[in-house]
C-alpha cells in the first residue's frame, strides 16, 4: 500500500473548512480540542496526546504548550526531545484570539492537577481525524500546517523559525513537506509565456 493509507497529502486545509467540520462533527470538546491543537501547531498526533495539565500555561493573552518541554519537581522548565528526535525552541505559543484555542484552555483548565489533559489512545486521536475528514490522517494537519509556513518563507519567517516551532531539524524535511495544491498549479500556469 506505501507509506500513505490515502495518498501523500495534496490539498490544504483552511481554517473555514476546519471550522464548519469541527463544529458539524458533534465531537467532544475535549476532542475538538485535541484536533484544534493538531491544526494550529502541526505537530504529530501522539504530542497532545502526552500533556499533562501541567505542560500548558495561560500568560500575556497566549497559551504556552509545552510538547516539547517539562516541568522538573521545582518548576523548573527542562528540554526533551519530541518524537523522532526533533526539538523545537521552547514553548509552543497560540494567541487566545486564533480559532478553538479558548476551548483548549477550557478543557486545559477543568484537567484535574498531574492528569493527561487529551486521556485518550492515539486510535481515538485518529478516529476523530477521521470523523472529520474520512480520507485523511492525523498527519495532514502536520502538512497543512508547514505548507502554511512554508508560504511565509522570506517574507515574515525564516526555515530557522519554522524548525524551531515545528520541532523539525533538518531544512531539507521541511522543504519535503510541501503540499501540491490545485491553487499552486493554477498560479504557475497563469505565469507560462
Amino acid at each position: 500500500m506505501g507509506k500513505y493509507k490515502y495518498g501523500k497529502p495534496d490539498e490544504e486545509i483552511s481554517l473555514d473548512t476546519f471550522k464548519q467540520k469541527l463544529e458539524a462533527s458533534g465531537l467532544s470538546q475535549r476532542k475538538k480540542a485535541y484536533l484544534i491543537l493538531l491544526y494550529w501547531l502541526g505537530c504529530r498526533k501522539s504530542e497532545p496526546l502526552v500533556l499533562r495539565k501541567e505542560d500548558l500555561e495561560l500568560k500575556d493573552n497566549n497559551l504556552y504548550v509545552s510538547i516539547n518541554y517539562r516541568r522538573n519537581k521545582d518548576g523548573e522548565i527542562i528540554l526533551f526531545s519530541r518524537a523522532k528526535r526533533g526539538q523545537a525552541g521552547g514553548p509552543s505559543e497560540l494567541n487566545l484570539n486564533l480559532y478553538g484555542v479558548p476551548l483548549v484552555v477550557e478543557v486545559w483548565r477543568r484537567t484535574k492537577r498531574n492528569r493527561k489533559v487529551f486521556g485518550f489512545s492515539d486510535d481515538t486521536g485518529y478516529r476523530a481525524v477521521q470523523k472529520l475528514f474520512p480520507r485523511k490522517t492525523p498527519h495532514h494537519f502536520r502538512y497543512n500546517r508547514i505548507t502554511k509556513l512554508r508560504k511565509k518563507l522570506g517574507d515574515t519567517l525564516t526555515i530557522d523559525e519554522i524548525k524551531s516551532f515545528t520541532g523539525i531539524r533538518r531544512d531539507t524535511t521541511i522543504q519535503d513537506y510541501g503540499l501540491k495544491t490545485r491553487a499552486g498549479i493554477h498560479k504557475v500556469a497563469q505565469q507560462l509565456d
